[in-house]
């Protein structure tokens, strides 16, 4: 019984440690005109991918929900834990000099953050990235393309961030935005 309960115990540790968002930035995507599927319904074609929003169907513009798109390259990296990514996020806000906003956690307690002012508004630096999912959902060009420009105009102050984990994940977010301006979009696994 023992040996069974370490069994699962580990296998739930395991699980945990590789929970986290992982980002696919797609450059120059067009329309597969007939694509072939495989039987879970993939596509079967070389860089092929088939997106459609989860949430957030304004992020969406500049694509169609549901079609197979061949790209022309793409970039993956991980952006860290859920809790990890929010922090990230967070400290984003506090860079793109949004206000403190007092938050209550699902265990009482309060925090000032930066993100929740974010929340709630309906534009600013990198306000669609912020306000967006942290486990899913897809970004498209027009996005995409405001979205770079934040990241190149804030280049400087990410670049002089006391904690180099977040100017790392900076530069791998710059990338990805980079190459989804480029017609492409950006996928949240």
């Amino acid at each position: 019984m023992f040996r069974f309960t370490l069994m699962i115990s580990f296998c739930l540790c395991s699980l945990a440690a590789n929970a986290g968002l992982d980002i696919i930035a797609y450059e120059k995507l067009s329309i597969v005109s007939a694509p072939k599927f495989d039987k879970d319904g993939r596509p079967l074609g070389e860089q092929q991918v088939k997106l459609a929003p989860v949430e957030f169907a304004e992020r969406f513009t500049g694509l169609i929900a549901g079609k197979v798109y061949k790209y022309q390259s793409a970039f993956s990296f991980r952006a860290g834990s859920y809790s990890g990514y929010n922090d990230w996020r967070n400290e984003l806000a506090k860079l793109a000099g949004y206000a403190q906003t007092p938050y209550q956690s699902l265990n009482g307690e309060i925090a000032q953050r930066y993100d929740v002012t974010v929340w709630n508004v309906k534009k600013g630096p990198f306000w669609e990235l912020i306000d967006f999912s942290d486990s899913e959902g897809v970004i498209g060009p027009v996005v995409c393309k405001r979205i770079s420009k934040d990241f190149i105009q804030y280049q400087s102050a990410a670049s002089k961030h006391p904690d180099k984990s977040f100017r790392n994940a900076y530069e791998g977010w710059k990338k990805a935005f980079s190459m989804c301006a480029n017609s492409g979009a950006i996928a949240f696994y």
